[in-house]
């Protein structure tokens, strides 16, 4: 009973200290992209939201998202929600895509201003 007791508390410290959620892993790899990317609307920076966590990982409101192109619409996963949305050509910049070889969307997207901007996968314009 103690060697449970024991693992579950490990399992449970685990979880604690794990790092945030994947926009941790890839906003520090793609943010000297994301700066430079300006929202279509002229509203400034695609990329405006960073939080830096205790464990020195930096968050922002960009990151690599999975994407479908349906009817010649994309759609793009929404962080955390998991849900797919629709993304209006209004909000697709013709950026390079940061990301190894161009596999993934970028999205920047919050809950307040909704998509901001939106990159396609590489090859896909």
């Amino acid at each position: 009973m103690i060697v449970v007791g024991a693992c579950f508390a490990v399992i449970v410290a685990l979880m604690v200290t794990a790092r945030p959620a994947r926009a941790d892993d890839h906003h520090p790899l793609h943010k000297d992209f994301y700066r430079t990317w300006q929202r279509p609307d002229g509203m400034g920076s695609c990329c405006n939201a960073r939080i830096v966590h205790p464990n020195g990982g930096e968050v922002g409101d960009c990151e690599p998202t999975e994407t479908r192109l349906i009817g010649g619409r994309w759609y793009a996963r929404l962080p955390h929600a998991g849900a797919f949305i629709e993304v209006p050509d209004s909000k697709i910049i013709r950026e390079r895509n940061p990301t190894q070889g161009g596999t993934d969307g970028h999205l920047c997207w919050t809950e307040a201003s909704g998509i901001m901007c939106f990159v396609p996968p590489t090859g896909s314009l």
